[in-house]
């Protein structure tokens, strides 16, 4: 408490702050919900925060999981292709209309395909999870157009779902064609994956899928995964690559360590193994040079008969490690009367504001003629009470 005198501050106005280190691990994104959390610390993190150095990439970001907060970005909201990290879209609308053990008849659509293919045929039968299960760890074309077939009766119909999903999830603007993302007209950022990926693995029956680094399918034998971190990197928990020449090699990267989970967005990078090592880079800066706190505070202020309060509700934010987190709220002269802006400070620079609630239930009830004049005459002691102590900033 910085220039305040502790017993006086006792005798007119208490204050309780707390800061907890690790929060628990909780859904950024949710399929099930169209509610997204706001990061506390929202937009572009400080010029001053730590940076990655010389990645190979268009564009990035690396996003806290829990919050949604961007701890790093570059050309984070710049729309461009994105090739097949699509599919991670793709997996969501399907997972909201159908079952993992649900059978598809495969159809035509299957046929003339280019690029990345699970070698379907017309009139194959496989599992809504096989189907998965190609698109997710062998990126397959054709298993994309046939769930998207399934699912909605045709591509056009399906892509009007993903549509509806992304905005749902607060993904609105973006540019959709394909479910497959081989038509290099479907355009996000960086930052429009981020979500997507937070969805996705916050979906109970997705989220063991984009983590396998293995999958067996009817066409084929046990094969690896193209997501070369999640044989490489500890903690990986997923999620999609993606290559065309417009989109460049691209990924969306995660992994939980220390209770956190990190998800890392790379497009447009260069050659393999360009695109894992940049996410790789990107996790290792959010895990080795960041912690969360849980900043939380209450300032009670004395009454005649009773007292006021301004209450801050815990909030979860992720700053660089040794850094200082505050919430800078004041100690008024006079009690306040309605919820008020509380600063966040890193540092002692300010880099978000929270509402500090009132909660006037300790207030007295009123009262009328002497006993109002008698209250006010001690009102006005506590004031000038705290204006001698000091109205600065406590911590």
């Amino acid at each position: 408490m910085t220039g305040v005198n502790h017993r006086r501050i006792v005798i007119v106005g208490l204050l309780t702050v707390a800061l907890a280190v690790g929060t628990p691990w909780t859904a950024f994104g949710s399929a099930d919900t169209a509610t997204q959390p706001v990061p506390v610390i929202d937009g572009p993190p400080p010029p001053s925060w730590p940076e990655p150095q010389d990645l190979d990439a268009a564009a990035y970001v690396l996003v806290e999981a829990a919050t949604g907060q961007l701890l790093a970005g570059h050309n984070a909201d710049e729309r461009r292709p994105v090739a097949s990290t699509i599919k991670i879209l793709t997996a969501i609308t399907v997972a909201r209309r159908a079952a993992l053990d649900d059978e598809v008849t495969v159809g035509n659509e299957v046929l003339d395909l280019e690029g990345a293919s699970v070698g379907l045929m017309p009139g194959d039968v496989w599992t809504v999870e096989q189907l998965l299960d190609a698109i997710i760890a062998r990126s397959g074309n054709d298993a994309a157009e046939s769930l998207a077939v399934h699912v909605a009766g045709s591509r056009q119909a399906f892509v009007q779902l993903m549509l509806d999903d992304a905005a749902a999830l607060g993904v609105t603007g973006i540019t959709l064609v394909s479910p497959s993302g081989l038509d290099d007209a479907n355009l996000l950022s960086a930052t429009d994956l981020a979500v997507l990926a937070g969805a996705a693995l916050a979906d109970a029956d997705l989220r063991p899928l984009f983590a396998r680094s293995r999958v067996t399918l009817p066409s084929e034998a046990d094969v690896p995964s193209r997501n070369e971190l999640l044989k490489t990197y500890p903690g990986a928990t997923g999620v999609k690559t993606g290559f065309t020449i417009a989109a460049g090699n691209s990924f969306v990267g995660s992994a939980e360590r220390g209770g956190r989970e990190l998800i890392a967005v790379v497009l447009g990078s260069g050659d393999d193994p360009a695109r894992f090592d940049a996410a790789a880079a990107l996790l290792d800066l959010g895990f080795d040079v960041f912690r969360q706190v849980e900043l939380t505070a209450r300032l009670e202020v004395a009454l005649a008969g009773g007292s006021t309060a301004i209450a801050v509700a815990p909030v979860t934010v992720t700053v660089p490690e040794g850094s200082d987190a505050t919430l800078a709220l004041s100690l008024p002269a006079r009690p306040p009367e309605e919820d008020v802006e509380v600063p966040i400070e890193v540092d002692g620079e300010e880099v978000a504001r929270v509402t500090g609630a009132l909660d006037a239930s300790a207030q007295p009830p009123p009262v009328e003629g002497a006993a109002a004049i008698g209250r006010a005459v001690v009102d006005s002691a506590y004031a000038a009470l705290r204006a001698a102590t000091g109205t600065g900033v406590l911590r």
